[in-house]
């Protein structure tokens, strides 16, 4: 295996620090679609843990034997492995970089583990990954109070229901509400379809269908 040495930020390169609730830690990214690739990891139920800059390996290309650290080495509930790889689309268009990725993807078939490679145009979709961000700034390390818990147990007893529907609405406000709701979202306590409606557009809000989940901790 190969281990390349964190880098740090200089003149020419920045590091972006993602606070990731789910394995409890701050991973450091080198790259901007990196960092967003991390919005998606930490809300989807699908994953376990992810790490970024994991223990690359080397692989063969035009004879040369070249070290290789794949961008994110995630871990799914399962228990299967896959390296992810993230780069600009028009960066992965080249002749050159596609029958060098192949080799990457076959050494690393051959430690058992999967290489996928994602772009910006995967990872960049709106308005899921504002909503991811929406969720990740209002969850933090907050956890759900008397308040929450009253309205994760009303929303479930209406079942599915959209904001202005909340009676709880009408007393905090829509404001403080949608704050109230990413939180939850974010926590995994409530449900929302978060790739067709905006939750940062308080009109959209009417028409976000919450379900209440995951209640057996809180009933």
């Amino acid at each position: 295996m190969y281990i390349r040495s964190l880098r740090k930020p200089s003149a020419n390169k920045n590091i972006f620090k993602f606070a990731s609730t789910k394995i409890n830690k701050t991973i450091m990214c080198e790259s901007t679609i990196e960092f967003d690739a991390c919005f998606h990891h930490e809300y989807n139920n699908d994953i376990e843990s992810f790490e970024s800059q994991p223990k690359g390996f080397f692989y063969e290309f035009e004879g040369c034997k070249r070290p290789y650290t794949p961008d994110c080495l995630i871990k799914y509930t399962d228990n299967t492995f896959q390296y992810q790889e993230y780069k600009p689309l028009n960066k992965t268009l080249g002749q050159t970089f596609k029958a060098e990725f192949l080799e990457k993807q076959k050494a690393s078939t051959a430690l058992g583990i999967e290489l996928i490679l994602v772009t910006n145009k995967q990872i960049r979709v709106e308005p899921v990954l504002n909503n991811l961000k929406l969720l990740h700034r209002y969850s933090g390390i907050c956890q759900p109070n008397d308040t929450h818990i009253e309205l994760v147990k009303t929303i479930k007893s209406l079942g599915k229901v959209s904001l202005r529907d909340i009676p709880l609405t009408n007393i905090y406000g829509e404001g403080k509400m949608r704050a109230f709701l990413c939180l939850l979202i974010g926590k995994g306590l409530l449900e929302a379809n978060l790739t067709t409606e905006c939750l940062k557009k308080p009109y959209c809000l009417e028409l976000i269908c919450l379900i209440a989940s995951k209640m057996n901790s809180i009933n």
